[in-house]
């Protein structure tokens, strides 16, 4: 019968790991996994090598980087991951049936934006929506996930990304003020042709479409395959 890796074996690889500086349990339990596949098959030709010894040898495999070049491979591909999700969501905005909801949009606020003297009157109140927003969601939601995730005791990568897209999402805040400063430096004659309007009007509710993808879409995304991998840890 051939040796299988133990549960304190498998303890003391969770050890190696974080001997080695990977303190994502995520990233833990996939190197863990590797290195017990890769022991036992060294069992299999030699079921009398030692623990340490099959453990030694599988870790100058991953060469004098350690695990750190698959840490970086890790982040790398959840970034794509999630990069990719967010496109695709954004992308349905702009194709049959939900770009009807996009051009609505883009007409009301042109309407509206003809109708008023200066479109000051309108980047205002929306800085001060999107402001307001922000601030309730970053009190309400996101600090509150942010407690929640210490309480688990441990560290995941995946949670780590939830917190980049909050910080995208506070910087995202920020545009309606960047757009407020442009329009003072544009002619005001051009900014009143209605194909300058269309275009704002436009580009405020694709605008939207990102905050909406940053606020709620890629964290509910984030904590479903989290609650999916890690059930025992669910938020």
């Amino acid at each position: 019968m051939n040796r299988k890796i133990t549960i304190e074996e498998t303890n003391q690889l969770f050890k190696f790991c974080r001997d080695h500086y990977v303190y994502h349990y995520d990233l833990q339990v996939e190197l863990v996994d590797h290195l017990a596949s890769s022991i036992e098959e060294q069992w299999e030709s030699n079921p009398e090598l030692s623990f340490e010894k099959a453990l030694y040898n599988t870790f100058k495999r991953f060469g004098v980087t350690g695990f750190s070049k698959i840490k970086e491979q890790k982040q790398k591909e959840l970034a794509r991951r999630y990069n990719i999700l967010l496109w695709k969501y954004l992308l349905e905005f702009y194709r049959w049936p939900k770009m009807l909801m996009t051009l609505a949009g883009t007409m009301i606020l042109f309407t509206l934006l003809k109708m008023v003297n200066s479109i000051v009157w309108v980047i205002v109140p929306y800085f001060i929506i999107i402001t307001i927003v922000a601030s309730l969601y970053y009190y309400l939601v996101s600090r509150k996930q942010l407690k929640n995730i210490a309480k688990l005791g441990k560290k995941f990568m995946i949670l780590e990304y939830l917190k980049q897209v909050q910080f995208v999402v506070i910087l995202l805040s920020q545009t309606p003020v960047n757009m407020l400063n442009i329009s003072r430096f544009l002619d005001l004659h051009t900014i009143h042709q209605n194909w300058a309007l269309l275009l704002i009007s436009f580009l405020i509710i694709s605008l939207n479409i990102v905050f909406y993808g940053y606020f709620f879409y890629i964290p509910f995304k984030v904590k479903e395959h989290f609650r999916e991998q890690f059930p025992e840890f669910a938020l």
